[in-house]
Order: structure tokens, then sequence, then C-alpha cells
């Protein structure tokens, strides 16, 4: 008989154990939840902001390297072109044939590409009245 009674005891505690936890498992867990949740949307929020001022500060910077591309040859005096008097240039000569060629073909192309992004930049930068 003595069997009995310890056995119920046991069996109450170990009830009285699992209402315990259930009931207070459930309050922590909601606030820890909510916690996470909270620090998680806030981390979220702050890489936002921190990839869009990365993506400006790349636009920015491609806008000033292509400026500095396009007017680079302007500043190198080796390939200025010389004034020439209009005695030296016949008049039978057309255009094409007037101007320098540039010495390295890729300079020419990496200013006018340049100049092109440039242009395309400054195109995106205009606001217009209607979306």
């Amino acid at each position: 008989m003595e069997n009995n009674p310890n056995d119920e005891t046991i069996k109450e505690i170990l009830e009285e154990d699992h209402e315990e936890i259930r009931n207070g498992g459930k309050k922590k867990s909601c606030l820890v939840r909510s916690l996470i949740l909270i620090i998680l949307l806030t981390v979220i929020f702050f890489s936002f902001i921190y990839i869009q001022q990365y993506l400006l500060d790349m636009e920015a910077e491609a806008i000033v390297r292509a400026a500095q591309t396009s007017t680079a040859l302007a500043n190198e005096p080796s390939t200025k072109n010389s004034p020439v008097s209009d005695e030296a240039q016949p008049d039978t000569l057309n255009t094409a044939e007037q101007t320098t060629p540039t010495p390295d073909l890729e300079i020419e192309r990496t200013a006018t590409v340049s100049a092109q992004l440039t242009s395309v930049a400054e195109f995106q930068k205009t606001v217009t009245s209607e979306p």
C-alpha cells in the first residue's frame, strides 16, 4: 500500500511540473519571439539603407570617373591638335582627313564610351512632371 501513495504523489508532482512548463514556456517564448522579430526587422532595415548608400556611392563614382575620362584627352598636351594655318590645309580635303588621328585607338574608344555614359547618367537624373 505504500507504493500507491508514492505513485500518486509522484504523478501529482510530475503533472504540476508539466503544467508549469506549459504555462511559463509560452509566456517566455512569446517575449523572446517578439524580441527576435524586432531585432531581425531592425537588421533588415539598416541593411537596406546600407545597400542603397553603397549603390549610390558607386553611381556617383562612375559619373565622376566618366567625366574625368571624357575630359582626360583635352588635358593631355600630347594629344591636342596643334593649330594649323589655313594655308597648310587645302580646301579639297574632307573633314575625316583634316582631323589628326589619335595615337592610341583604345584611348579614343574609352573617351567615347565615357562620354556616352556621362550623358546617360545625366539623362537619368532629369525629373519629369509626369510619371
